[in-house]
């Protein structure tokens, strides 16, 4: 397989196979390479920077301020917030106590163990917005991860982001009985819940590495056009894949 690699305004053409597939996954790189491995392969192999849209800065904003009112940077809740002010002032008082941890960066080897995120075996990787846990007390534990934009259409691709929290979360901490995942719509005001133990995340665990390892020994990425999705691909409007349908 010939590789690419950006110099200057062109693309230059050489390197080796290895170099030119994506080795590290997360869940939004699996769903952008299911999606369209050609897609991946611009973000992932060719890194190719998108700009950020307007609903993406609004949301890394409001994640923001869900992280400086936790950790105490700021006293009133934030008017995004205020749908859950009790459960975020919990959380503070949570944080306050040593029991929760903002913004964590959680990454897995191919065997599932832990390791940093930037390690040479790095395989898998996750961001976690809150992890609740009472370490030593409890044989319990929360992720809490922060949603904006639209809720209707998102709960099925978003209760699969819970299974990886899930799987990861009791890898990292074999100690846990059980993983309580949740998905807090801040624009709606609904949480969604999802309760994971050792035993029935085995075999979610098991479709997410199978998923994993397709996209991270693929040597091929094709495009997958359809009218919708290349509607809405920064990369066809931009003429940068030919077979994008615009």
């Amino acid at each position: 397989m010939i590789g690419v690699r950006l110099v200057g305004n062109g693309w230059v053409e050489n390197l080796t196979k290895e170099i030119f597939m994506i080795k590290q996954w997360s869940y939004s790189r699996l769903s952008c390479f299911e999606k369209c491995p050609k897609q991946a392969e611009f973000k992932f192999i060719k890194k190719i920077k998108e700009p950020p849209s307007p609903a993406m800065d609004r949301g890394k904003n409001i994640h923001k301020l869900c992280e400086e009112f936790i950790r105490g940077q700021i006293e009133e809740i934030p008017a995004q917030l205020q749908d859950f002010e009790d459960a975020f002032i919990l959380l503070k008082e949570m944080y306050l106590h040593g029991h929760v941890i903002c913004e964590s960066d959680w990454a897995i080897t191919k065997d599932w163990e832990k390791t940093g995120w930037f390690e040479d075996d790095t395989w898998g990787r996750a961001k976690v917005d809150a992890f609740v846990y009472e370490e030593g007390v409890s044989k319990e534990a929360r992720v809490i991860d922060f949603k904006t934009g639209r809720y209707d259409g998102n709960q099925e691709v978003h209760r699969e982001q819970c299974e990886l929290y899930g799987a990861i979360a009791l890898k990292r901490y074999p100690e846990l009985e059980q993983i309580t995942t949740e998905m807090w719509y801040l624009d709606h005001g609904k949480i969604d819940r999802y309760i994971y133990t050792p035993e029935s995340i085995k075999a979610r665990q098991e479709r997410i590495n199978l998923r994993a390892i397709a996209m991270t020994t693929a040597e091929e990425f094709p495009a997958n056009p359809s009218k919708f999705k290349c509607k809405w691909c920064y990369f066809g409007k931009q003429n940068m894949c030919r077979e994008a349908e615009v």
